[in-house]
């Protein structure tokens, strides 16, 4: 697991290098806000194809070679961006990032393989971790690297620097990384020969507390699948207009852009390893998922009505840290209140709705809300999030209801 999770890291530091370098892109070949939000959004409208596909080939020729081709892959496409000289380039390349883009979820898959169900939450929670640190130090890279102002600019090296960071990850999971794909038929295995030596009498003896489904209906299950789609419109919206943001409002650079996504990228850290563990031991799931939401509107109405730039800054690094705790919690309590037999489906439904946010996120705050306020977008952001609080409330009670009957 360590190796897998370095791997991740270092996998997913080549996007958060080249985010941040989108809106300057656009602005230094002469693209509309919207063509900058299509370049921002065409990998990952991409990666909802053919994500299922890089799957279908790990499941029938194993995880790990799959996941290195996607990898190495992914390299090369880094390359093919940093050699870029126009935007339509550009749309090419980001397409073929797209297209090499499933090894992420691959390695969801390996963690899923190496895991039991008592521990599996955690280590995935561990993935997602990786993830958050790799978009903190990504951005550093890329604003050490990109240049201090427009004139100065450049995604050459940065992109370069990319393909090598991905280059690095594969030849760390070629030569580290173990083949997964039967470790589940294996625990599989070995779950059920210790049921049979175990009796019934046992079985019954086991004090385990599980605590009530929460009937939260079908209205309540599309709600809650729909804050899958706001969480992965806010990811989205968010990310591309923050450097929008900080130039048109506060006068930032390409540099000052980058580092401050990568603190964005430190709130989600913070939130994935640091409080999601420690609230969900104190709160239960649905209290952290409250607790989280409550926190994203507390920053953002810090954002909107900051007298200065470090305290309105200070506000997006506590909503995004808000965030990342309902966000990340969203999945358990989905397998909370989901039919018990229907809970892989409808797992399934909420990761193409969130990939989907991610997608529409970026082509409707550049498409239009960019061109009225640089703040719409986050006052869009905090009316949805204001949704999220108020059906955690509406779980949180039926399930204080339901324990209590």
């Amino acid at each position: 697991m360590p190796v897998l999770f370095l791997t991740v890291f270092v996998a997913v530091i080549p996007a958060s290098i080249i985010m941040p370098m989108l809106p300057f892109i656009g602005q230094k070949y002469g693209a509309t806000t919207f063509e900058i939000s299509l370049l921002f959004a065409l990998m990952p409208m991409i990666v909802i194809v053919v994500a299922p596909i890089w799957g279908r080939l790990s499941d029938k020729y194993g995880r790990k070679p799959i996941f290195m081709a996607s990898l190495g892959a992914s390299s090369l496409t880094f390359i093919v961006f940093g050699l870029a000289d126009s935007l339509s380039a550009m749309f090419v390349a980001r397409a073929l990032q797209g297209i090499t883009g499933g090894n992420v979820s691959i390695a969801f898959a390996m963690v899923a393989d190496s895991t039991n169900h008592e521990n599996r939450a955690k280590y995935l929670g561990y993935t997602s971790g990786a993830m958050a640190l790799a978009f903190f130090v990504g951005p550093m890279f890329g604003g050490l690297l990109m240049g201090a102002d427009l004139e100065t600019f450049t995604h050459t090296t940065p992109s370069i620097v990319a393909a090598g960071m991905s280059a690095v990850a594969t030849v760390i999971g070629i030569i580290f990384l173990k083949e997964t794909r039967f470790a589940r038929q294996s625990k599989a295995a070995v779950n059920e020969k210790a049921l049979d030596a175990t009796s019934p009498s046992d079985i019954n003896k086991k004090d385990v507390y599980v605590p009530p489904r929460a009937p939260v209906g079908r209205i309540g299950l599309y709600l809650i699948i729909l804050q899958f789609l706001i969480s992965g419109y806010i990811g989205g919206s968010d990310q591309f207009v923050f450097a929008f943001w900080a130039q048109g409002v506060h006068d930032w650079g390409p540099r000052d852009v980058s580092f401050g996504m990568a603190t964005l990228g430190g709130g989600y850290m913070l939130a994935t390893i640091g409080l999601v563990g420690p609230l969900t031991k104190r709160f239960d799931d649905l209290g952290a998922y409250l607790i989280g939401g409550i926190v994203n509107v507390i920053g953002l109405v810090t954002l909107l009505t900051g007298p200065n730039v470090w305290i309105a800054y200070s506000g997006l690094f506590i909503a995004v840290t808000g965030m990342g705790v309902w966000s990340t919690v969203l999945s358990s309590v989905l397998t909370k209140v989901s039919p018990e037999d229907k809970v892989g489906y409808m797992l399934g439904v909420s990761s193409g709705a969130s990939m989907i946010g991610r997608v529409i996120g970026p082509l409707i705050a550049g498409g239009a809300f960019l061109s009225i306020s640089y703040t719409l977008p986050f006052m869009v952001t905090l009316g949805l999030v204001l949704v999220v609080v108020a059906n955690a409330i509406r779980v949180v009670l039926v399930q204080r209801r339901v324990a209590s009957a």
